[in-house]
């Protein structure tokens, strides 16, 4: 006999069901609903039953978006295997999957509509307010969640049902992606004051949501490997963005500040992709409050410009949320489809992202980066591993700047800051068209140490800094020489 629930289960003791053609099908064979199983809150949704018909179970997959949930205790009753491994490089894991598929693609249908309005018309207050609702929603939803610190955020899986364009596409998925790194990287730091937290995270899930409504005005180009020319155009985006949003009241000016420097995530004063400059940026925002300095409708604009105009004069931005809506947009860029290419896979967008980092991301923003999304964005994948070759990169005392490539012989918890043994050393191959690269590296200048060095990334004192994976698909000629320096042998794969 059915035993029915009398009140809501502790949704901690809840662990999602995963819709499985085999298992739903097991359960039509057996003609039984084996458990209860429940919504996200611990509320009975639909009861354990014998004798169950294709219609009954036909109706857990009304559920299948929203989600349902069973008791951990009760998994072995579902068909739910547990090979899943419960740490990867020593770091815990979890499975439950923290994206809401209903907020999310609501707010990628929402960003849809917005982007259409906005390339007639303004932006206005009632956009804002809507804005304002579905991030804080898809905010409180995923805050709430259980393992919010480590479970799948399920973001590219949520938005292949999405049916948006790309520009929609690629702004939901910065913006859900983030949120959870600047959440996770709040709770790294034990931020208590939770009010503060909460205003910090909306603050950069509005920079994230706003950032690119500026290419809306532009002829932006649809292929890849810009021009020069074509390049210099796109850098003026951020300051089309910032004018659009800057004269709203409503929009808080940490919002406005972290817009204008989104694509200035570099700190420091080396070479990098930091786009505009300083020197532009100060330039274009002066005429600006030039022009609308006396005009009363652009009284909050003009107050604003002055606001950052002393923060672009002082050099007193914080590039954190630039650096967090930059490489979170990045990513989301490579995993969606564009014109000119299909997407990449998490794994191989991870990977780009890393090895076109030197000149755009400094190291810390790139280990945060891979510690708190890296395997939440990779389903639990390693992006590096064991045995995978690498670059690394070091400056000496003497500010020479050296390039080796090493084997990764173990990784602890930090797939960026690994245990290596050094292979040989290479030179790079450099890049300006509008931005610097490395393209390549020279196969011609590669030698190898023959005393296998080894050393731990580990340590805080060891300066290297990992900006390269040598991946057989990306780059088959130099893991193949790589491969065959370091085994000696034939290479493993056939380029």
């Amino acid at each position: 006999m059915t035993q029915f629930q009398s009140g809501p289960i502790d949704p901690l003791r809840l662990e999602r069901f995963e819709f499985n053609a085999d298992v739903i099908r097991q359960f039509k064979e057996n003609q039984t609903i084996p458990v209860d199983f429940y919504n996200k809150n611990g509320q009975i949704l639909i009861h354990r039953k014998d004798n169950a018909s294709e219609a009954d179970i036909n109706k857990l997959q009304k559920f299948e978006l929203q989600g349902i949930y069973f008791l951990l205790s009760e998994r072995h009753k579902v068909g739910i295997q547990t090979d899943q491994p419960d740490s990867v490089n020593g770091k815990k894991v979890s499975y439950i999957k923290l994206v809401n598929p209903d907020l999310t693609l609501q707010m990628a249908r929402q960003a849809s509509d917005l982007l259409k309005d906005l390339r007639d018309y303004p932006l206005n207050g009632n956009h804002v307010k809507n804005v304002a609702k579905a991030i804080d929603g898809i905010l409180d939803d995923f805050a709430n969640s259980q393992d919010v610190e480590l479970g799948l955020v399920n973001v590219i899986e949520v938005m292949k049902s999405a049916g948006v364009e790309t520009d929609s596409e690629v702004l939901t998925k910065r913006t859900v992606i983030s949120m959870a790194m600047k959440l996770r990287s709040l709770k790294a730091i034990s931020v208590k004051d939770n009010e503060n937290s909460k205003a910090q995270q909306l603050n950069l899930m509005m920079a994230a949501y706003m950032v690119d409504i500026g290419k809306v005005r532009m002829k932006f180009p649809v292929h890849g490997n810009l021009s020069t020319e074509e390049f210099e155009y796109v850098k003026n985006h951020p300051i089309i963005s910032y004018l659009m949003i800057g004269n709203m009241a409503s929009i808080q000016s940490p919002v406005k500040t972290a817009v204008l420097n989104s694509h200035r995530p570099y700190r420091g004063e080396g070479l990098n992709n930091n786009y505009p400059s300083t020197a532009f940026l100060t330039k274009r925002l002066g005429e600006y409050y030039e022009k609308y300095k006396n005009d009363p409708s652009r009284s909050v604009l003009v107050e604003d410009m002055q606001r950052q105009l002393y923060i672009l004069q002082s050099n007193s931005y914080s590039e954190d949320d630039p650096a967090i809506i930059s490489i979170a947009g990045e990513f989301a860029s490579l995993s969606s489809e564009q014109h000119w290419r299909s997407a990449y896979s998490p794994v191989t967008a991870m990977k780009l992202i890393l090895n076109n980092s030197f000149f755009s991301y400094n190291e810390r923003v790139v280990k945060e980066f891979f510690d708190f999304m890296a395997l939440s964005l990779c389903e639990n994948k390693s992006v590096l591993n064991e045995g995978d070759y690498v670059i690394v990169v070091s400056t000496d005392s003497q500010h020479k700047i050296h390039f080796e490539t090493c084997v990764i012989k173990e990784i602890n918890k930090n797939q960026t800051r690994p245990l290596l043994e050094r292979v040989g050393t290479i030179r790079p191959v450099f890049s300006n068209k509008g931005k610097l690269k490395i393209v390549g590296y020279d196969r011609k200048t590669f030698r190898p140490d023959i005393r296998k060095a080894v050393f731990n990334l580990a340590n805080a004192v060891d300066p290297r800094r990992v900006i390269y994976s040598i991946d057989p698909e990306l780059d088959p000629p130099l893991f193949d020489l790589i491969d065959r320096s370091y085994r000696k042998t034939a290479p493993k794969s056939v380029a």
